[in-house]
């Protein structure tokens, strides 16, 4: 992995004072709007900061050293042509229980430097973050917790991404930021249709007055490991049922668990250790939330073993982060000792699982993002361009999940799908926390920011 040289921060710190006397000091917030104005120069000096000091052990694996570097995202920071706003949206979406809920998200908008120039036009970026079971995460929470950024990194990268001239919107997801629900985490028609009102009132937003942008109507959609999964579930959404209303420019899907049925089920079942064995509990408890009223056997009461059948789930009620919920599965960070994930499951839901007809595989069939809704044994034919982006080592969501995309949707006509490996070396060691799938996550998303701007 790359790092920096001395006299690459010697450089950085020479332009840092330049940049930030030209965009002018400090970050101002208005109380009566919410909206907060930030200077992205200013930005990356936090983040550097930030890193000397100690990181939450559940946010260790993510390389901030990669993601300052002029090769990444820093340099959208440092090089910045508009300073940004941010704001927190609330919104309605349904939930996984066909309920209408009050959701939020976070929203940033590129702005003229000095106000010159008038209202930059630019695209909309829907980003979709990777999966986060602790609320204070949820990227709408920066605003109250700007001191800590690097707990925030996937709402860093939209900051750099809006400072080049982007909007980007951040959704919490159902269950995240101030909605107090269980997560339909990999619910993928549930997630999509909370990006798509997101999407609404972010477009509503910048129609408006207050707006410092306006939108040129380009849309993308960008997201990592369960954002990967929600934006290509979305963008399906999109193309299937919103093309009136929505027109997709581009979508970069990036090491998302698109194969639930096939390469995340084997994760599940595999007899190997495993680094976020918290992500099996979570599953249940999200689909036990979203089909329970159509099957009992996700109910973590019956598919998962005593006493863990009672001490995880309340767990899961974003007040905890991720290794507390591992650590609780009986996994040990100091000195590592990792666990098998599904021995916290019952036999029964294990032979379920294993039985590739039985209806716990069905509904993980159905929410395959590749496949076509309501016909499980056909996928859905993107019109749209979508690159997939995922390292061939990654040991969380293997590669062969967007192999199999890239497959159905080959086999099934597609012209406009692209499958990259991602070449970034990550080193890991033996870390506990440290893993080829979060440390590969500023590559790939620096590489799909770069496909947008390049080929769009």
């Amino acid at each position: 992995m790359m790092r920096r040289s001395h006299a690459v921060r010697t450089l950085c710190a020479a332009i840092l004072v330049l940049v930030i006397l030209v965009a002018g000091c400090g970050s101002k917030s208005d109380s009566q709007s919410g909206v907060v104005s930030i200077n992205p120069a200013e930005l990356y000096a936090d983040i550097s900061a930030s890193i000397q000091r100690p990181v939450t052990r559940a946010l260790d694996g993510w390389d901030w050293d990669n993601f300052l570097v002029f090769e990444n995202f820093g340099k959208l920071l440092i090089n910045f042509s508009n300073t940004i706003e941010m704001r927190k949206v609330t919104y309605q979406s349904t939930g996984a229980d066909g309920q209408l809920h009050t959701m939020t998200g976070l929203l940033v908008l590129p702005k003229a430097i000095l106000g010159l120039g008038g209202k930059p036009s630019v695209p909309i970026l829907m980003y979709q973050h990777g999966t986060e079971v602790y609320r204070q995460f949820s990227p709408s929470q920066y605003l109250s917790h700007r001191d800590r950024p690097t707990d925030y990194p996937e709402v860093m990268v939209a900051a750099a991404i809006a400072a080049t001239g982007y909007a980007v919107a951040l959704v919490d997801y159902e269950g995240m930021g101030d909605n107090t629900n269980t997560q339909p985490h990999v619910v993928g028609e549930v997630l999509a249709r909370q990006v798509i009102d997101l999407l609404r009132s972010s477009r509503d937003i910048i129609a408006g007055t207050s707006s410092p942008c306006t939108w040129n109507n380009q849309l993308f959609l960008m997201g990592y490991s369960e954002g990967g999964y929600v934006t290509m579930a979305a963008t399906r959404e999109l193309q299937l049922n919103h093309a009136a209303e929505f027109t997709v420019t581009a979508a970069a899907a990036l090491s998302g668990p698109h194969d639930l049925s096939g390469a995340m089920r084997g994760v599940i079942l595999s007899d190997n250790t495993f680094k976020s064995p918290y992500f099996v509990p979570m599953i249940l408890t999200s689909y036990n939330y979203a089909y329970g009223g159509r099957t009992s056997l996700y109910n973590p009461a019956t598919a998962m073993i005593a006493p863990y059948n009672t001490t995880i789930p309340p767990l899961f009620n974003g007040n905890n982060q991720s290794d507390t919920i591992s650590e609780a599965m009986g996994m040990v960070f100091d000195p590592p000792a990792l666990i098998v994930a599904k021995s916290v499951l019952s036999q029964g839901f294990i032979d379920q699982l294993t039985d590739t007809t039985s209806p716990v595989v069905a509904l993980l069939k159905e929410n395959d993002s590749y496949r076509l809704p309501g016909q499980l044994d056909s996928a859905w034919v993107p019109t749209v361009p979508l690159r997939m982006i995922h390292h061939p080592d990654d040991e969380l969501v293997p590669f062969a999940n967007s192999q199999a995309a890239f497959d159905a949707f080959i086999a099934a006509g597609s012209l406009t799908v692209s499958l990259v490996a991602e070449d970034a070396v990550i080193s890991i060691s033996s870390d506990p926390v440290k893993t080829v799938h979060v440390g590969s996550a500023f590559p790939e998303l620096i590489r799909g920011w770069e496909w947008f701007e390049n080929d769009f």
